[in-house]
């Protein structure tokens, strides 16, 4: 999506987090890495593990 769009989110979720990658279309092709720890930093933060029974 448009950056000008992305932003807009924020307007309604400001506590959202948005992070603006040059990768077009093609963005697990091409930064590839750089999206896996975004999403790996954001499942450790969001995700509390419970403990095993």
């Amino acid at each position: 999506m448009p950056e000008g769009a992305a932003r807009a989110y924020l307007r309604d979720l400001p506590d959202a987090e948005l992070h603006l990658l040059d990768g077009g279309h093609w963005l697990l092709e091409t930064h590839l890495e750089e999206v896996v720890a975004l999403v790996r930093d954001f499942l450790d933060r969001v995700h509390v593990q419970q403990p095993a029974p």
